[in-house]
């Protein structure tokens, strides 16, 4: 028997190399080791059962090497993990050194929803089909849920043709659409609870080895360490986070609460000195550092400060109609309301001022983008509150007034009493009652009440007072036409039209008052009846009608349509200006040639326009009586369409 057999000895080198081929770290074959042990074939022939020694000696050793460098790797891994504090990032990373570690072609990590039972894919790598990314694992379906209820590592060599596995449309299809076939699938568990399953899967059919489960096992459980840890750390800082906003909200809460017990200090002294409401809305506005407005009961602008939006309001100065049905909840609520809606991007929050059931007008703030607090909110109530009592104040004062200046208008327009009492009474109200005045009687279908209101707050020289169905102004001296369309004026800006405003023909001093408005109303009373309902004019230029028809004479509108009816019905339907030729010809005292000279048309033309208004109103139109009365027709219907006299 050889040396191999009868235990001689062996030769050093033939040892060494026998060495070699175990110490390699890598698989080796038996015809490799006994071409290693006897490259020339000249020693012994090396026994069968030392290759397979040596053999196994290499393999063990091989796989001591891979083990030896998995494990460095996992190492290394979890020191990088561990130094990730972003969760989402951390689960990324997680599948990342997965799949580096296992070289399987798809890794993906299912995160575990305890309330729900089900598991959200959340990371992946390897993946081509976007139907992997963010799926929805149903509770107890597939290879994932069997992981997470025995808490144990699964795996199938073919997924595609596993029976046992509960099934979903949408996670096969996205098996289908990865083409994974064998899967690895292991448990992250960490203080006790399932965080989540880690799963490795090739495309091709295969069963994992011990080595393959175990290795990714090991790095799930590091895994699950460090994301429970990251998902400890987040809420820390989320908890912190959410301390510092409590603080800084406690914080502001107290400056809010501070500032509001300065803004009511301030208010008070408002109140106690006898300011009025723009001076609390000008206040207000420095207390919250945002612009605040103020709106009259009409809800017609009456205050704002530096940068409140004038889209708030409508070209008349009116709240848009969001704004009033804001202050209208409000109203009814009796706290702030957001008047939400376009075209603002900033609407106001507003309250509604009221004094017991009536409404006196609304404050309109220009919040900031987060909005108001509710100790700000519950500031600008008290606000409005404060307006409301200097509101009413204010009208009690007004009414006061009104009524003293109402009975010296009643005494000099009726000239009742001495001029020397009035004059009296006047000076005590800081009146001078010794000059001339002009008078303006006013006809309105509004309220009575609203119209003397916006009248007597037009300008304070003004007296203001009810006269029959109406209203009467008496104002210093002005031009008549100036004075009656000043009126006119204010009443169209409140929105208080139609209206009537008939100024009397000249200023007179105290004594002559009472017969100038009398002439102004009788004037005021003839307008409606001639179709004019909405005008400023002077009594003057209607004298002569009112004395032919009287004041109120509906008939005066008939004394037209039965004179030229017929040539402006005509007109109407014709296109034609008959009307205007028959106008300027009355004018012209039936003068032909000046009548085409004023139009700007031939003679001929004026004949023929003539020859149409003969065949209208017949051949006896131009005889004295009949022209007198033509003539009184035309001047009446240009009055109706002109009231102003811009003829």
């Amino acid at each position: 028997m050889d040396a191999w057999h009868d235990g001689g000895t062996i030769d050093a080198a033939t040892m060494v190399a026998a060495l070699d081929l175990v110490a390699a770290g890598r698989h080796v074959s038996t015809g490799e080791v006994r071409h290693r042990l006897d490259p020339e074939g000249a020693a012994p022939e090396v026994p069968d059962e030392v290759v397979q020694h040596i053999v196994g000696a290499a393999a063990r050793v091989a796989s001591w090497r891979r083990r030896e460098a998995e494990w460095a790797a996992l190492t290394s891994s979890a020191r990088e993990l561990a130094e990730l504090r972003d969760v989402q990032t951390l689960l990324r990373r997680l599948v990342e050194r997965a799949h580096d570690l296992m070289g399987t072609d798809v890794t993906y990590l299912s995160e575990y929803d305890e309330a729900t039972d089900e598991l959200w894919v959340r990371a992946t790598r390897g993946a081509v089909s976007a139907d992997l990314n963010q799926l929805r694992v149903p509770a107890g379906v597939g290879l994932a849920s069997k992981v997470v209820h025995t808490r144990t590592a699964q795996w199938t060599a073919d997924y595609g043709t596993e029976l046992e596995l509960a099934r979903d449309t949408e996670v096969d299809a996205a098996v289908r659409a990865e083409e994974m076939h064998s899967l690895l699938g292991v448990p992250m568990v960490a203080s006790g609870r399932v965080l989540g399953v880690l799963f490795a899967a090739d495309r091709s059919a295969h069963t994992f080895s011990a080595d393959e489960i175990s290795l990714l096992s090991a790095f799930a459980d590091h895994a699950a360490v460090i994301l429970y840890t990251a998902r400890l750390l987040a809420a820390e800082r989320s908890s912190a986070a959410a301390a510092e906003a409590a603080h800084a909200r406690a914080e502001q809460h107290a400056a809010d609460i501070e500032r509001s017990a300065l803004l009511h200090e301030d208010l008070t002294r408002l109140v106690l000195s006898g300011k009025g409401a723009r001076e609390v809305v000008e206040t207000l506005a420095r207390s919250l550092g945002c612009p605040v407005a103020l709106a009259d009961r009409d809800l017609r602008r009456e205050a704002a400060t530096d940068g409140a939006p004038d889209t708030w309001w409508d070209s008349t100065g009116r709240a848009r109609p969001r704004v009033r049905d804001a202050l209208e909840r409000s109203r009814q609520s009796g706290h702030c309301v957001d008047a939400a809606g376009a075209p603002d991007r900033n609407p106001p929050i507003v309250v509604a001022v009221v004094a017991g059931d009536t409404h006196l007008g609304g404050l309109l703030v220009a919040a900031p983008n987060g909005g108001l607090a509710a100790v700000q909110r519950r500031t600008v109530e008290r606000a409005a509150q404060i307006v409301a009592l200097l509101t009413m104040r204010e009208q009690a004062v007004a009414e006061a007034e009104a009524r003293g200046h109402g009975e010296l208008v009643a005494d000099l327009v009726s000239g009742r009493g001495s001029i020397e009492d009035a004059a009296r009474r006047a000076r005590a109200r800081n009146i001078r009652l010794d000059r001339s005045w002009s008078a303006v009687a006013v006809l309105s279908g509004a309220d009575r009440y609203g119209v003397g209101r916006v009248l007597r707050s037009a300008a304070p020289e003004w007296l203001v007072g009810d006269y029959r169905e109406g209203t009467v102004v008496l104002m210093p001296a002005e031009v008549p036409r100036d004075a009656a369309r000043s009126v006119h004026r204010r009443l169209a800006a409140a929105s208080l039209r139609p209206a009537v405003a008939v100024a009397a023909d000249r200023a007179v001093g105290p004594e002559g008052i009472a017969e100038e408005v009398r002439a102004a109303w009788e004037c005021a009373e003839l307008l409606p009846g001639l179709g004019i309902r909405d005008a400023a004019a002077v009594a003057g230029e209607f004298a002569p009608y009112l004395a032919m028809f009287g004041p109120g004479a509906e008939r005066a509108a008939d004394f037209v349509d039965l004179t030229v009816g017929r040539v402006i019905d005509w007109d109407t339907r014709h296109g034609s200006e008959l009307m205007p030729t028959l106008e300027c010809f009355a004018a012209r005292n039936g003068n032909v040639a000046r009548t085409a000279r004023d139009l700007f048309v031939h003679v001929n033309t004026v004949k023929q326009r003539l020859d149409r208004v003969t065949a209208l109103l017949g051949a006896g139109w131009r005889d004295p009586e009949a022209f007198f009365r033509v003539s009184v027709a035309v001047r009446l219907h240009r009055l109706r369409r002109d009231p102003s006299g811009n003829h």
